[in-house]
Parts: structure tokens; C-alpha cells; sequence
């Protein structure tokens, strides 16, 4: 250490790129600030088991100056803090005063070049192509740095990481999409066309890829051109081909690849998407190309999860285009080829809606929906298309059911967000399923589209014209019975807040002192500060005296009083909402829930328990329902709800846990 000042302190619990970069950006704190780095290369929870022997790849002088052992570690981070607990300064003062005091800095971030307010993070970035060579890597791998420089360093060279690996083949990946970490082959052989002459590097995670780019472009270099990596460790492996991806001029990669950024990263330049190197008609030209080839069927590709994962690419294409026959076609040949992924059954369902096979739609979705391989989110989109289908069958009561589950589960999930407002739009929803919403309201508070092939399975124009519903005027009165976090958080969130505000104001057609609208407003004027907890009960007071059948206003009522800290108005208030529909289990849930916090435990319990009787559909409820049994000691009595909970949606594993505990399988 650099006399009694405190040092950088460098941890990642993830793999190499990463540990990497956050090395290197300790390394620039400790030149500019004066003092040392230290790296904890083992925190506790890491999760990188190839690289549990850095000896692979660093000296031992390197390591004993630099690396910290557990106990180190702790003492150290006793007086340290976070890098960001600095990052928001206007100058350096602050940090120079805590270095000098002898308190250290951990550094945690692994995949940006760390700039400060009063830094130019544009004369810092170039800096990093020459840190890799402070770390004090053994001969060996410098050796091979040494070749890569040489080959690579000042020759105007492109790399192009294609990803592959595990989600073609591993589990759990294979069974979900991912748009941003697949691109498919012909947006790179579009770069090469037209970057015929230059030097290129391919890497990839999947071998046989680059093998058949060579047949194709034979200039194309590969690792091996440069150095016999197979004598070598995982770790040295990875290292290698990162460090020589990071010597190429630029670096060409999916949006999302940890790998390919921290390479870009290191070089001291940014990593650039397709988008940033074609132009539209090229992109165009290569996403026909796509659909060319994914009708050709699952021959074309590696295997058929390889024809899957491009295929979920093409589909939205098709369906922008108004060409779901030929999506229906070519999905159809990939899962008749066997392709085991969850995702496909859900893409094709959707193909059949687009279609109005509703029967083969519903019948996919339902089979589809028994893959316990289904990802969380894929099971609440595919859910909400199941309810939008029966829906269209007139089959409502299902059609909530499904929606229900689908909403409670990911209520900000774009798909499950069109889905459910076409249901809604189209009358297609048993409303007493759902808990107390002004429904009237929320038919005409909206928000603007989806950004289109944004976290999106289906084409918005092909399921709804209208612009989606803003659900989070649902959350206004129930995230509690969210799964989703973000969405139970709807408070904490100030911009949701102030954006759900700005759409009230901007209704058409409905009159400023419409109860409707003011009853949701003063809830959102409360919450962002603008009216007082006193000024809302009394605006709400004159509301529920306006419309005094409307158990939504009166719970509102209830909450307002019980935040003021007038529990027996409270009490009061939401008992007469009860009164008016007393077997709603939504409110008895929320009376039960009102008087657990006023420290009435019993009767709160047993409210909740009633409202899990009269309950179908919400998971929350449910659940809720099974740990107080737990609690209790009713193995017996808990274990219907909790099973109950599961099965409404399997993919959340809690009630599966507790369930198992209860058995004394964990």
C-alpha cells in the first residue's frame, strides 16, 4: 500500500470479462489518485468456478502485491466505501480527503469505463489498451498477447463475436429468446461483403460457425491463426481470445454480450451493433436473407434449437409484413424437426391467433403451458394469449382466469400489457374475477405503443389498434398482489407516478371534476407531495359521498385515514365497503391485511383466510393464505393454498420451496 492511504478495491463475483475490466478500472483510480489497488479475486457467493486458479494466469509476485485474502478483505472493508457513493460529487475533494484518511474504495463495476462528473471520460477510455499490460500475467500467456499484438494491433482489423454456446444447448437458456445476445449469421456475412479486403477475426462459442464462415470468406482469421489454445485452461482460453478481440480495431457483437464488451472495453473504444456498421436497406437485406433461410427448415442451421432461436427473430418480421402463413409454415418444420424449446409452442400459438385458427391456437397454448421448462416471463405471455384466445371463443370466465394469472404474475410485460388490453377493449373479461377497478376509466387511460421487436413476441397492430392500456392504474390500488417487484414498487417510482399523472390530465372527453378522475388523481397528487394526506381524505370524503356503491373509492378512503394514522376511521371505512359486497375477496383481503398492521393479528388472519376461500385466480392471496398456516403450525391446512398458489403459476418457485419444506425435502 501507498504509506497509510486507503487503496481501490476490485471485486466481481462473475466471470472473466468483467474481473477484467474492473482490474483495469482499479488500476486507473490507483494512477490517478495516488495510491494502490488491491483485488478480491474470491468474494464470497462468485460464481466462476474456471477461474478458481488465477495461478493460470497470473505470477505469484503479482499476486502476493496485489491480492487480498478474505481476512484482508474484511478489515479493509470495514471504513471502505462504494465508488459510487462518490460518483455524484462535483469534485474530487471528497475522495482525495477519504483516500488520505486511510479508508479504502470498492469497486465494483465491471462492464463501463468509470468516469466521474469533473472527469472527460473520453480522454480516460483510450487509456485502458495499455493497462492490460500492468497486470502481471505469467510468460506463457504473455507470449501468446505478444503473437495477438502482432497479427492484430494497427491493422485496421474487424472482430465479430457471434454468440451461441448455451443458449443453443444449455439449460435453462435454450428454452427462452434472446433477441439481443443472437444475431444471425447474415448480418455478419453482410459486413464482410462489404468489407471485402479487410482483415477479420471471427470468434464465437460455437466452433461450427466459424468453420463455415471460413468455407465461404477463407481470409477470415480465427483464433488459431494466431496461437494452439488447446493445451490450455478455460480461464487461459478465455483470456486470450478476449485480450485478442481487444487488439481489433473494432469490435462487432450482439447488443448484449458480456464477453464482446468487456474486449471493446479493454481496447478502449466501444463496441459496435450492427445497426452501427449497415445501413437500413443493408439490414433490410440481410433479415430477407433471414426468412429465406429459416424456410428452408431446420437443415440450414446447426440443430433445430439453432432454427428456433433464429426463427424467433424472423417471426416478427413475418408478421409485420402481414406473411404469418409462411411464420406458421416455417415454425411448423422446426418443431416437427424436434426442437424441444419452450418458447417455440408460444410463437406458434401466436401464429395461429394472427390467423384465426383458433382452435389450434388455444389447443397449443394449452399444451405449451405444461412445459415446466417455460421461463416465468414466456408462461405469463403465453397465459395472457391462451386468455385472449378464449376470449374470442366467448369464454370469459376462462379467459380472466388466464389473463389473471398472466397480469398478477408480469403486469409490466409488454405482451401481457396488449393481450390484456385487447380483452379489456373487447369486453372479453368476467370482471368480478378481478379485484375492484374503475374499469370505465382505465378503457381510455393508455399509453403509447411498444417500441416495435422490444421485448415484444407478438406485433401490437396484429392483436389491438388502439393504443395499449397504462395497467399500472391497476397497481395504483393492488400491487400488493403483484409477483413482480417493480410492479409492487409502483410507489417508490416516482417517473411511473408522474407519467400515470400526466395521462389522467390528458383524458379526452372527460370532465375535470368527473369522480373518476379525481379520485385516481388525488392518489397520485398524495404520493408525489403535491397534496396533503388531510386535503386527499377530504376530496375523496366528498367523492365517496358522490358514489357511495363504489367499494374501489371507499378502500381508497380507508387507506388514506390508515396513512394519516386514524385506524379507526380506517377500520371503519373499509368495513363498510365489505358491507357492500361482503363475499369479495379482494376486499376482505384488504381488511384482513388493514387490521394485521394495526396489530389485530388474529382477525386479520382470518379475514385473509376467508378471502383465499373465496378467491380463484390470485396467486398473492393464495399464497398468503399458506404461511400463515405455516406460521401457525398447520402443515395440513397450509398445504392446499400453497399448492393452489403453485399451481396458478409454477414457474414461481416460492410455493414449490415452501411446499418442499413442508415435507422435509429441504
Amino acid at each position: 500500500m501507498s504509506g497509510k492511504r486507503g487503496v481501490f478495491i476490485g471485486q466481481r463475483k462473475d466471470r472473466m470479462g468483467a474481473r477484467l475490466l474492473m482490474i483495469l478500472t482499479c488500476i486507473r483510480l490507483a494512477e490517478d489518485f495516488g495510491t494502490d489497488y488491491k483485488v478480491n479475486w474470491f468474494p464470497q457467493g462468485a460464481d466462476a468456478p474456471e477461474l478458481d486458479q488465477p495461478d493460470e494466469l497470473f505470477t505469484s509476485d503479482w499476486m502476493d502485491a496485489h491480492f487480498l485474502d478474505q481476512a484482508q478483505f474484511d478489515k479493509l472493508n470495514k471504513t471502505a466505501l462504494p465508488i459510487w457513493a462518490f460518483q455524484n460529487d462535483p469534485s474530487p475533494e471528497r475522495l482525495f480527503d477519504h483516500l488520505a484518511s486511510g479508508r479504502s474504495v470498492l469497486v465494483e463495476e465491471g462492464f463501463e469505463v468509470l468516469a466521474f462528473p469533473w472527469e472527460d471520460i473520453e480522454a480516460i477510455r483510450p487509456r485502458y489498451r495499455d493497462f492490460i499490460r500492468s497486470v502481471g500475467f505469467i510468460d506463457a500467456i504473455r507470449q501468446i498477447m505478444d503473437r495477438a499484438d502482432e497479427k492484430l494491433s494497427g491493422q485496421g482489423v474487424s472482430a465479430y463475436h457471434i454468440r451461441r454456446g448455451d443458449i443453443l444447448n444449455g439449460l435453462p437458456w435454450k428454452h427462452s429468446t434472446w433477441p439481443a445476445k443472437v444475431e444471425p449469421e447474415e448480418f455478419y456475412e453482410a459486413h464482410l461483403e462489404k468489407s471485402e479486403g479487410l482483415t477479420a477475426i471471427m470468434f464465437s462459442d460455437q466452433p461450427e460457425l466459424i468453420v463455415r464462415f471460413k468455407k465461404r470468406f477463407p481470409q477470415l482469421m480465427q483464433m488459431s491463426d494466431i496461437a494452439d489454445l488447446s493445451g490450455l485452461t478455460r480461464a487461459q482460453r478465455d483470456f486470450l481470445e478476449l485480450y485478442a478481440m481487444s487488439r481489433a480495431e473494432q469490435v462487432i457483437a450482439p447488443y448484449i454480450s458480456a464477453f464482446s464488451m468487456a474486449a471493446a472495453r479493454i481496447s478502449g473504444q466501444q463496441r459496435k451493433v450492427f445497426r452501427d456498421v449497415l445501413t437500413e436497406e443493408e439490414l433490410q437485406e440481410a433479415n430477407a436473407r433471414v426468412i429465406e433461410r429459416v424456410a428452408q427448415g431446420p437443415n440450414a442451421f446447426l440443430n433445430p434449437s439453432e432454427a428456433a432461436h433464429i426463427y424467433s427473430k424472423a417471426a416478427q418480421y413475418l408478421a409485420a409484413q402481414d406473411r404469418c402463413d409462411e411464420a406458421y409454415d416455417s415454425a411448423k418444420l422446426i418443431l416437427e424437426a424436434g426442437a424441444d424449446n419452450a418458447f417455440m409452442p408460444l410463437l406458434q400459438s401466436l401464429n395461429c391467433f394472427y390467423l384465426e385458427k383458433w382452435q389450434e391456437s388455444e389447443t397449443i397454448a394449452s399444451e405449451g403451458l405444461q412445459n415446466p421448462n417455460l421461463w416465468p416471463e414466456d408462461y405469463a405471455v403465453m397465459c395472457a394469449l391462451r386468455g385472449a384466445i378464449l376470449g374470442v371463443q366467448g369464454k370469459r370466465w376462462a379467459a380472466t382466469r388466464h389473463f389473471a394469472k398472466a397480469f398478477w404474475a408480469k403486469p409490466l410485460r409488454p405482451d401481457v400489457v396488449v393481450l390484456g388490453s385487447r380483452m379489456l377493449y373487447r369486453s372479453h373479461l368476467a370482471l368480478r374475477l378481478l379485484p375492484p377497478v374503475d374499469w370505465s376509466l382505465q378503457r381510455i387511460v393508455r399509453q403509447r405503443r411498444f417500441p416495435p421487436f422490444n421485448n415484444l413476441y407478438l406485433v401490437q397492430h396484429k392483436v389491438v389498434s388502439w393504443r395499449p392500456c397504462n395497467f399500472d392504474f391497476i397497481l395504483l390500488d393492488w400491487a400488493e398482489l403483484a409477483l413482480d417487484q417493480r410492479a409492487r414498487r409502483l410507489f417508490d417510482q416516482r417517473k411511473r407516478l408522474e407519467s400515470l399523472n400526466v395521462t389522467l390530465g390528458d383524458l379526452p372527453d372527460v370532465p375535470t371534476d368527473d369522480p373518476r378522475l379525481l379520485g385516481a388523481r388525488v392518489i397520485l397528487q398524495k404520493h408525489l407531495g403535491e397534496i396533503s394526506g388531510g386535503q386527499a381524505i377530504d376530496t375523496t370524503r366528498q367523492i365517496v359521498a358522490e358514489v357511495p356503491e363504489s367499494t374501489l373509492f371507499q378502500k381508497r378512503l380507508a387507506e388514506l385515514y390508515e396513512a394519516e394514522g386514524d385506524t379507526e376511521a380506517a377500520h371503519r371505512t373499509m368495513a363498510e365497503a365489505l358491507a357492500c359486497d361482503p363475499e369479495s375477496p379482494f376486499l376482505l383481503f384488504t381488511m384482513g391485511r388493514m387490521l394485521e398492521r394495526s396489530g389485530k393479528t388474529g382477525k386479520g388472519e382470518s379475514l385473509i383466510l376467508q378471502a383465499a376461500d373465496q378467491d380463484e385466480v390470485t396467486v398473492a392471496i393464495q399464497g398468503m393464505a399458506g404461511q400463515i398456516h405455516m406460521r401457525r403450525g398447520n402443515k395440513n391446512k397450509a398445504r392446499p393454498y400453497l399448492e393452489k398458489a403453485r399451481d396458478l403459476y409454477p414457474p414461481y418457485k416460492r410455493f414449490t420451496n415452501q411446499l418442499n419444506r413442508l415435507s422435509g425435502k429441504t
